[in-house]
């Protein structure tokens, strides 16, 4: 089977968006559909931010990645954040997302970006042995997350309360 990896630009959206909303249905991450089609609108626009790219069989797309960036003291400067990588369930354990991550790891290693992190949800057992695998580690640290919606948006508790002086 040849796959081909690709970098998508803004004429890819809704194919790239398409992929991105069967990962999220398959993972069971709530999301909104016009903040999903927003946030890969910017990416696609605008590399500096990250790169995504298309997986391909015979020119009929099977899956995508999206890695952006992220500035680490840690790592010094820039580190690769794999928001998403999805491969289309026929397509899966051929070697495709193995392909996607070689991939994905030379372009940071020819851009100087030294580490790459990813989340994988609790559940998602087959998606960790994968990663693991391919040499990803566990962190001894917890993801946090902060949302910052704007005030009319945010729930009750967080929209009334009183700012500190």
């Amino acid at each position: 089977m040849l796959v081909s990896f690709r970098p998508c630009g803004p004429k890819d959206h809704a194919t790239v968006l398409k992929l991105a909303v069967a990962y999220y249905r398959f993972d069971k991450i709530p999301y909104e559909l016009r903040s999903l089609t927003k946030g890969l609108d910017t990416l696609l626009r605008n590399f500096s931010l990250g790169q995504a790219w298309l997986m391909e069989c015979l020119k009929k797309p099977v899956g995508y990645a999206v890695l952006t960036y992220n500035f680490d003291l840690e790592y010094g400067g820039l580190e690769g954040m794999l928001t998403d990588l999805y491969v289309d369930k026929h397509y899966r354990n051929r070697g495709v997302g193995s392909l996607a991550l070689y991939e994905i790891e030379d372009f940071c290693r020819e851009r100087g970006i030294r580490a790459i992190e990813l989340q994988v949800l609790h559940r998602n057992k087959a998606a960790e042995t994968f990663y693991r695998k391919a040499g990803f580690r566990v962190l001894p640290r917890k993801v946090m997350l902060m949302d910052v919606r704007p005030a009319e948006k945010m729930p009750a508790r967080r929209a009334n309360a009183v700012p500190a002086r």
